[in-house]
């Protein structure tokens, strides 16, 4: 019975294009009057919310997220059209409507071949901390704009806040020029950096004292439902693939969840950002920002980011179809609802538009993959990995006398061009040895070399999504792409970072007031996701970028409304 409800991921590959297909009856849209533009703008990020599931528990959800859907226009195709999915580039793509490769945003971290070193996306070494400790960061280091920015250049006294669990995600989403971003450092308080702001504003003070993170210390996570509810939809509490971060003598990944008594403080913070208390916090900061600046209060619209990360970290420990994420998914449902009431306390829904949607999807843990879904897949074996790679180079010495030209960054090759030219170093010969030494390695798919990459074949979907990610001097001369349903993580958990579907479709939803449920199955793509905030700002890029306006994809109403926020 629990294995008929997971669903059936066989969806093909989707390009970005317009096929103007809309779901017939549903598509009703039904507006008394038209409206005049939103007085705020709301992006909610949800990390690591895969449609799939999102899908899967929609049934249950009963308040913030049913909200959304039944007030949504619903676009139930959309993807990352990027390939390689994770936290930077995705909220680097929401903000600024750009592919992440061209624009060098490379990953969460990566190497760098002019500095010679590994960089953090939204490292900055000039930011520095003000009175809460804090990294140095910032968007400095980025050459682009965001929806946020547009808005700050036509309408100077407009205010853009952004705040979430994760820096990268908050500042990814607020752009070079916000009012303020807010992240949590993982150090017990919410922060931010001197290039945003000369001095710590004294409500977030106040806040991170109201919260008192420590106090969590001897807080236990418990189910909210009943135990049939999650045998109806979620795997068994303990299985196996699940990673135990709680009591782990012996292996038992269940509930209930708490903190052991032997973590210092210093742990208790780290921990936080992996308990569903870290979303409700998220949001109530968002709450006390939409009253300390007092966003949506006049004719200038406001827009304030907001990045729920929690999910991506039980995801990854837990997998999507556990006790864990449905009954994170669930709380959080419930504290988006609690939010929304509160923007309708103080400033109106009516004068809200909000898009909800996520940075990336992800892969099943492979044992529920595999075993409860009939998909194939696994997990990389690192020995046969290790070895296989250790064949390769020998190979290599054997041919130049070292491979000491080759520079490895996980399961992607970085090679000193100058060293390859003085020891007479065949480029292509070197590709192809490590190719197929590689490619013969259990769930590796392909090992493409920058060139496919840049120029990737049309016939091949997840070159041309990968291309979208590859920058032409900075990204690495091989990259390894696995086997759809495989993961280089092991013993336990489970990952993201493909051009697959499981990691590339994600919910996206446009909500307000006033609209009823509509549901637009056209193929978009979320670098979409910031030209159409443009159109209901009224506002326009600040530079040349890749995603197009889905107005045209709205219903009447809504179109009439945004054509005229522009006039």
């Amino acid at each position: 019975m629990i294995k008929n409800r997971f669903p059936v991921l066989r969806w093909k590959m989707f390009t970005h294009t317009r096929s103007i297909i809309l779901l017939s009856t549903v598509l009703l849209f039904a507006c008394s009057q038209e409206e005049a533009p939103p007085r705020l703008v709301i992006m909610i990020s949800m990390d690591h919310l895969a449609y799939h599931s999102y899908e899967h528990y929609s049934p249950i959800f009963t308040s913030g997220f049913k909200w959304l859907a039944d007030h949504g226009i619903s676009f139930d195709n959309a993807h990352l059209e990027h390939g390689n999915a994770a936290t930077g580039p995705g909220h680097f793509v929401l903000g600024s409507g750009l592919h992440p490769g061209p624009a060098e945003m490379l990953g969460n971290s990566w190497y760098d071949r002019r500095q010679n070193k590994d960089i953090y996306c939204v490292e900055d070494p000039n930011a520095k901390a003000l009175e809460i400790p804090a990294n140095s960061v910032s968007y400095q280091q980025l050459n682009a704009t965001t929806f946020g920015d547009w808005l700050k250049a036509t309408s100077p006294g407009s205010k853009v806040y952004s705040v979430a669990c994760k820096d990268r995600a908050a500042i990814l989403m607020g752009g070079k020029n916000p009012d303020l971003a807010i992240w949590y450092n993982w150090r017990g308080a919410f922060t931010t950096t001197d290039y945003y702001t000369d001095s710590i504003p004294t409500w977030l003070t106040e806040f991170n004292s109201s919260v008192n993170m420590i106090s969590y210390r001897d807080s236990i996570w418990t189910k909210s439902y009943p135990e049939s509810l999650y045998a109806s939809y979620a795997h068994a509490d303990s299985f196996y693939g699940e990673t135990d971060r709680y009591l782990s003598e012996e292996y038992s990944p269940v509930f209930p969840i708490g903190f052991e008594a032997t973590w210092d403080d210093k742990k208790i913070f780290e921990e936080m950002g992996g308990r569903p208390w870290m979303d409700r916090i998220t949001l109530d900061l968002a709450s006390t920002i939409v009253n300390e600046a007092n966003l949506g209060k006049d004719d200038m619209p406001d827009v304030l980011c907001v990045g729920l990360s929690t999910m991506d970290i039980i995801a990854h420990y837990y997998g999507p179809y556990s006790h864990e994420a449905m009954d994170l998914l669930l709380k959080v449902d419930q504290y988006l609802g609690e939010f929304l009431q509160g923007l309708d306390q103080q400033i109106g829904l009516e004068n809200v538009t909000i898009v909800m949607t996520t940075d990336h999807g992800g892969l099943p843990l492979p044992e529920h993959w595999t075993g409860i879904m009939g998909e194939q897949g696994g997990r990389v074996d690192e020995a046969q990995y290790l070895a296989t790679r250790a064949k390769a180079y020998n190979q290599l010495d054997s041919l130049y006398g070292n491979h000491d030209f080759i520079l490895r960054k996980g399961s992607a090759y970085y090679y000193d061009y100058q060293m390859l030219d003085s020891m007479g170093v065949d480029m292509d010969r070197v590709n192809s040895i490590i190719q197929s030494h590689m490619e013969s390695v259990d769930g590796v798919s392909r090992v493409y070399t920058k060139a496919e990459l840049l120029h990737p074949k049309r016939d091949d979907p997840s070159a041309i999504r990968l291309s979208h990610f590859t920058h032409p001097d900075l990204s690495p001369d091989l990259y390894t792409l696995l086997e759809r349903g495989w993961l280089f993580r092991n013993p336990f958990g489970t990952s993201h970072g493909t051009p697959y579907d499981y990691d590339s479709h994600v919910p996206l939803i446009f909500s307000r007031l006033s609209y009823t449920p509509v549901m637009v199955t056209d193929s978009v793509a979320t670098i979409d996701i910031a030209a159409t905030l443009g159109d209901i700002l009224g506002v326009k890029p600040l530079n040349p970028i890749d995603g197009k306006s889905l107005i045209e994809l709205f219903p009447g109403a809504v179109k009439r409304m945004s054509s005229a926020a522009k006039d």
